[in-house]
């Protein structure tokens, strides 16, 4: 950001003494409030995420657990910084839509029916509705929002998209959340071992998720031994 900011500074256009102080005073005032307000939208992002669990009981951690999941793929993918804090965003919203689904579908503790699955399903729609009224949101967080429920090999919802056509962000976060799903207790199952869920994983590459981007994502939770520091602030 400095150095964009910078570049348009044309010194032929500075004068000397206090018309370049006072222009240099400026930019670094400005720049300063621009990293305050993300500061401040990260936060809000992050409460809009965990304010889902507080409803939710059973998914207590899910947002920050997915989300260092997403940062640690970013970085093993070179990720820039701009993308890697889109990602992040969309981890904390990716689930943004099941503040519309009722009670009696969301917090069902046995299996849903066909009826509430289509219901369950609109938490995409209503998901990407929420991001609308938040303002220019960057694309990869849409992306994640929109993206997340879809499958390599079309089968996923709620836009049927298959391969390349889904987002690159949305098939790197649906290892992140069907990760963490599966390691996580739920009333109609227990939770899964590392070992198992990247099994689980393995076998699914190709059908369920990108293959290459499978690769990447058992390799790295092997090296980890399964786990990550959870933490997304430090």
């Amino acid at each position: 950001m400095l150095s964009d900011e910078l570049r348009r500074l044309r010194f032929t256009d500075l004068t000397v003494g206090e018309n370049a102080n006072g222009q240099l005073s400026a930019l670094v005032e400005r720049l300063a409030t621009d990293e305050r307000a993300d500061a401040v939208c990260e936060a809000a992002l992050r409460v809009l995420g965990l304010a889902l669990e507080v409803r939710d009981g059973e998914t207590k951690g899910h947002t920050d657990r997915v989300a260092a999941l997403a940062m640690r793929m970013a970085e093993a993918l070179c990720w820039s910084p701009s993308q890697t804090r889109a990602l992040r965003w969309g981890a904390y919203l990716h689930d943004i839509g099941k503040i519309a689904i009722p009670d009696t579908v969301l917090l069902k503790p046995g299996a849903l029916d066909a009826g509430e699955w289509a219901v369950m399903r609109s938490h995409v729609e209503e998901g990407m509705q929420v991001a609308a009224t938040l303002g220019e949101l960057p694309e990869v967080t849409l992306e994640v929002v929109r993206d997340h429920h879809e499958r390599w090999d079309g089968q996923g919802y709620p836009a049927g998209k298959a391969g390349r056509e889904i987002s690159l962000a949305g098939r790197l976060f649906a290892l992140c959340d069907v990760y963490d799903a599966l390691i996580s207790e739920r009333p109609y199952k227990a939770a899964w071992s590392s070992q198992a869920a990247l099994a689980e994983i393995e076998t699914l590459a190709g059908r369920h998720f990108d293959a290459v981007l499978a690769g990447v994502f058992v390799e790295l939770l092997h090296e980890e031994g399964g786990s990550l520091h959870w933490s997304v602030l430090s």
